[in-house]
Parts: structure tokens; C-alpha cells; sequence
């Protein structure tokens, strides 16, 4: 096979130059990519700005918010699996298109919903839509990417999700200023318009990016889906990648709450967290997705994950006795190795589920992996405040126990696994380089 290889051109490369050789050089895949990052600008504005709209403008009080988000997480976990099936039988590109509009829908009908009732029953939809999209999204990678270009635009699309959300909330920050209920307002229908905008994008992907569809199999009910996943290992799998996916609320609360509560670091240091995090991924997302490969590779990476997270929880642990000066650079530590183990758990979560999937029925069996996630999500702010955060250090050193133990399982059921399908075995440099030749032409 030949192909064709884009002319270089002299001299210097410029900014616009760097960015297109950073992307994906399929069209697909950028059109995906450019819709993923609309979507991130949208959900960056809103969130910057949800409190505030949730209490001034729709009046509600702080529980009847925190149920409604509850709710939000419940529908993900509900509703992830049958979306994917949904998508098995339609293909992903029809699936994708409907959920965008769905959103888009619900977030112009948002700011209408001053009655409780009609906030939960919005929640409940946004939320479906909102944790069910992931696994389709990845299903359409797949489907417009040759095997050695997929984690790699997986990872691109995280790149920018990050930079989506930094623009949108400091886009946000104007209209906050204003104390405005007509500002907080606007913010949600701009989010709307970034939905319907993303679902204009999307619907011109070509047919390829339905991917196979297989309607027979979903013929069962939504309740016994997860029984359909014969192999105890994938189930495993989702279960031990759903544990390592703690990092996301060590992130966003049990870290912050650490500092604040148990240790003598400033208050700054929370913002520095965050900052150094979404700074990190950024840059190094993409470059540490490379050599994921195979199913071997993409264990490899988890087992670094459990290592880098166990890693930040005995440095979290540690700042507790240190001073300021100590116990900030304990922290800064902390945050360094979270987000390694944050891309390492990614980058071979990503390979490890697309590979185990079979290829008919591949939206649904990526549903069913990203239950381990969105579980994660919904009861990890509970575990760790309770179970971590409550027993001091010794709670940090008990999970940094379980993420060791992870990673290590991730290896062992991973490699199994494999055997079973007939997957373990490395690519070759061969096949490597035919997948990035078949995902670079035109679909």
C-alpha cells in the first residue's frame, strides 16, 4: 500500500503550523476533535457560572441544587449503558448528533425551570446525555481511525477539552462580574449554542463514523445489559479503571479540602493545584499516549497510574506534619504525580476497552467500561471524604495501598484477557505504521 506524504515546507514553523501537525490529519477525526472543543468552551461557561444562576436566577436553595446534580450523576450511570446500545443499533454518528441536540434542547429550556420538579426532571436529562456521550465519542474514533492513531486522538481531544474549559471559564469570569441574573442567564443559552453548534459539526462526518451496527445484538432488556458482558475480566476491568478514576475526585475535593483542613499551606495552593494540573495535561497528554499500543503497553500505563497516584497520596499524607514552605512543595509534588497518573490511567483505558470490545456491538461494551467511571464519580466524593479524609493519614495510606493494588490487577486481567480474545500479543512496527497510513488518508 502507498501513500501520499503532505509536502514540507521550508523554513520556520509557525504557531498554525505546529497546531496542524499536532492534530489528527484526518478530516473525521478533526471535525471530532472541533466538536469536542466547541463542547468543552460551552460546559466551561456554564459551570463557572451554574451556582450563581442555579440560586439567582432559578432560586433554588443549595439542597434542592445538590439533588438535582445527584440526580444529573444517577441518569449517567442509568442511562449510559442502553445509549450505547442505542448507538450499536443506529451508529455512532446518529447516536452522537441526537445527544448533542438533546442537550442543547434541555439547556435552552433550563433557565424556565423555576419549580424543583421541572430543575430535577431537566437535571435527570442533561445528565443521561451528558455521561453517555464518552463512550460514543470513542466509538467514533474508532471507527474513522486506523488502529495506531486512535489513542493518540483520544488524547488530543482530552488536550483540548482542558483548554475548552480554562477559555470558557475565564470567558465566564466577565459575566460573573457583573452580578447580572441576565449575565448568568446568557451563559447557559451560549452553552446551548455550543451543543447545537457541536451537533452541527458532527452531522457531517461521513457514514464511515456510524461504524458496524448490530441490531440483534440488543434485543434484550436495558436492566439485563451488563449480564450480556460474558467475560468477568472486562467487568473487572471497568471495576479496577473506575478505582484508579479516583484521581478525578481527589482533584476537585478531597485534595482541596486536605489542604484547607489538615494542613499549614496557604489557601492559594488550592488554585495552584488546579492550575498545575490542567497545565500539565495539556502539555504532556499527547505525548504520553504515545507507545500505547497493545493490549500489554495499555495495562503497562494503568500499573504506572496506580503507582503515581499511591505516589500523591503518601505526599498528600506527608503535608500534614510540614510546615508552609514544606508542605506546599509536598503538595506541588502531589499534583505532579496525580496528573501523571491521570494520563496513564487514561491513555490505557482508552486501548484497553477498545480492544476488549467486540467490533458489532463495540458502543455498547465501551458503556459498559465507562461504568466503572461514572460509579467513580457518583460515590468517590463520599468514600473519600469519609473514608479518607476522615481517618487522617493512615485514610492516605489505605488508598494509596489500593491503587498500587490496581495497577498490579490491571496487568494480570488484562493479560488474561487478551489470551482469551487473541489480542495480547504486541503490534509489530509494521502494523503500526499501516494504521497510521490508513488513518491519515481520506474517508
Amino acid at each position: 500500500m502507498t501513500t501520499e506524504k503532505a509536502p514540507r515546507t521550508a523554513g520556520p514553523r509557525t504557531p498554525v503550523a505546529l497546531l496542524r501537525a499536532w492534530l489528527p490529519a484526518g478530516r473525521s477525526a478533526r471535525r471530532l476533535v472541533a466538536a469536542s472543543f466547541v463542547d468543552s468552551l460551552g460546559t466551561g461557561l456554564f459551570i463557572a457560572g451554574s451556582a450563581l444562576f442555579f440560586t439567582s436566577v432559578l432560586g433554588l436553595t443549595t439542597v434542592q441544587v445538590g439533588i438535582g446534580l445527584s440526580l444529573a450523576g444517577l441518569a449517567g450511570v442509568l442511562g449510559m449503558v442502553p445509549l450505547g446500545r442505542l448507538a450499536d443499533r443506529i451508529g455512532g454518528k446518529r447516536a452522537i448528533v441526537a445527544l448533542y441536540t438533546w442537550r442543547g434542547v434541555c439547556f435552552i429550556l433550563y433557565p424556565f425551570a423555576r419549580e424543583p420538579a421541572t430543575f430535577f426532571a431537566l437535571a435527570f436529562l442533561i445528565g443521561m446525555a451528558e455521561f453517555g456521550g464518552g463512550p460514543i465519542v470513542q466509538r467514533i474514533v474508532g471507527a474513522v481511525e486506523g488502529e495506531g492513531s486512535r489513542v493518540r486522538t483520544m488524547a488530543v481531544i482530552a488536550s483540548l477539552r482542558n483548554v475548552g474549559f480554562s477559555m470558557g471559564a475565564v470567558l465566564a469570569s466577565f459575566a460573573l462580574a457583573t452580578d447580572s441574573p441576565t449575565a448568568f442567564t446568557a451563559l447557559v443559552f451560549l452553552d446551548a449554542l455550543t451543543f447545537l453548534g457541536a451537533a452541527v459539526l458532527l452531522s457531517r462526518l461521513p457514514s464511515a463514523a456510524n461504524g458496524a451496527t448490530g441490531a440483534s445484538a440488543d434485543r434484550t432488556s436495558a436492566g439485563a445489559a451488563v449480564l450480556q458482558v460474558h467475560d468477568p475480566r472486562f467487568l473487572a476491568l471497568s471495576l479496577l479503571n473506575g478505582a484508579l478514576f479516583l484521581h478525578a475526585i481527589m482533584l476537585t475535593a478531597a485534595l482541596p479540602l486536605w489542604i484547607a483542613t489538615r494542613t499549614e499551606a496557604p489557601p492559594a495552593a488550592i488554585g495552584a493545584v488546579v492550575f498545575i494540573n490542567t497545565v500539565l495535561v495539556v502539555l504532556l497528554q499527547v505525548r504520553l499516549s504515545r507507545g500505547s499500543v497493545d493490549l500489554r503497553s495499555a495495562a503497562r500505563r494503568q500499573q504506572w497510574a496506580g503507582w503515581a497516584l499511591a505516589g500523591c497520596c503518601l505526599l498528600t499524607a506527608l503535608a500534614a506534619d510540614a510546615g508552609p514552605v514544606l508542605a506546599t512543595a509536598l503538595v506541588v509534588g502531589a499534583t505532579l504525580a496525580l496528573t501523571l497518573g491521570e494520563i496513564w490511567q487514561s491513555v490505557g483505558a482508552w486501548r484497553l476497552s477498545y480492544t476488549l470490545s467486540p467490533e458489532d456491538r463495540r458502543g455498547y461494551y465501551l458503556s459498559v467500561y465507562e461504568l466503572g467511571t461514572s460509579t467513580a464519580s457518583a460515590a468517590g466524593p463520599a468514600l473519600l471524604t469519609w473514608a479518607v479524609i476522615g481517618n487522617g493519614q493512615a485514610g492516605w495510606v489505605g488508598l494509596a495501598v489500593c491503587f498500587a493494588l490496581a495497577g498490579l490487577a490491571v496487568t494480570v486481567i488484562a493479560h488474561r484477557a487478551g489470551r482469551a480474545v487473541g489480542a495480547s500479543a504486541p503490534a509489530t512496527r509494521e502494523q503500526a505504521l499501516s494504521s497510521v497510513h490508513e488513518s491519515a488518508q481520506e474517508r
